[in-house]
C-alpha cells in the first residue's frame, strides 16, 4: 500500500493499542485461512470511516530479498522463507466497531476471570523479577523453576483467552465475508475459501 511506504505529514491513521482493538484483532487472527507460503499478521489502525474496513498489504522487504533470492545465491534461503503479510483492521469504519462491539458483550463474561487471572499472574511475575535482580547470580533452581512456571500460566490464560475470542469470531459472518474479501482483492481466495465465500455471499443477501 503506497500509503505505507512514503508516509505524510499530515497522514492522519495512527496506529490503536486499546483493550478492545487488540481482541478485534485476535478474533480476525484466529480465523485467517492456512495459506502455503503465506504468513499473516493483524494490526488495527484507526484510518478513518470512509476507508476500507480491511486492507492487506505485502512486507516489502521480503518481498524485495525474495526477488534478490533469484538471481544472489548468497541469500537463496529467503525465497524458502513464507510471503509476510499484514492484515489492516480499520477501527474507524462502522463494520469493525460493530464486530468489536458485539464481540465484548458476548465475550465479557467468560473474559472476566481469564483477565484477572492473568493480571495477577503478571504482578507475581514482577515480583519475581524484582527479587530475582536482587540475588543477581546467586539464582537458585527453585528460583527459575517459580518464574518458569508463572510465564507458562500466563501463556496458558493468554491462549485460554484467544481460544474464548475465537469460539465467538467463527460464527461471525461479517468477520468471515470481510477476510474473504480482503483475500480476494489480493487474488488469494481460491477452492473451497473461495466457495465458502460465494455461499455465504448468497446467504447473507437473501
Amino acid at each position: 500500500a503506497i500509503d505505507r511506504l512514503i508516509q505524510k505529514k499530515d497522514d492522519e491513521t495512527k496506529e490503536t493499542d486499546s483493550v478492545q482493538d487488540k481482541n478485534v484483532a485476535d478474533m480476525f487472527n484466529s480465523q485467517l485461512p492456512q495459506i502455503k507460503g503465506a504468513m499473516f499478521h493483524v494490526e488495527t489502525r484507526a484510518a478513518g470511516e470512509n476507508s476500507a474496513p480491511v486492507t492487506i498489504i505485502q512486507s516489502e522487504y521480503m518481498r524485495r530479498m525474495k526477488e534478490l533470492s533469484r538471481i544472489e545465491s548468497g541469500m537463496r534461503f529467503y525465497g524458502q522463507m513464507p510471503d509476510e503479510y499484514t492484515i489492516i483492521l480499520n477501527s474507524d469504519h462502522r463494520l469493525i466497531k460493530e464486530i468489536r462491539e458485539d464481540g465484548d458483550k458476548a465475550t465479557a463474561e467468560k473474559l472476566k476471570p481469564v483477565d484477572a487471572d492473568i493480571k495477577g499472574l503478571e504482578a507475581r511475575r514482577a515480583v519475581l523479577s524484582q527479587e530475582q535482580k536482587k540475588k543477581a547470580d546467586e539464582l537458585t533452581d527453585e528460583d527459575r523453576k517459580q518464574m518458569k512456571d508463572c510465564e507458562e500460566q500466563i501463556g496458558k490464560r493468554r491462549e485460554e483467552r484467544k481460544g474464548i475470542l475465537a469460539e465467538y469470531a467463527k460464527d461471525n459472518k461479517t468477520l468471515h465475508q470481510l477476510v474473504d474479501l480482503a483475500l480476494l482483492q489480493n487474488n488469494m481466495l481460491r477452492g473451497e475459501a473461495l466457495s465458502k465465500f460465494i455461499s455465504r455471499s448468497i446467504d447473507l443477501i437473501k
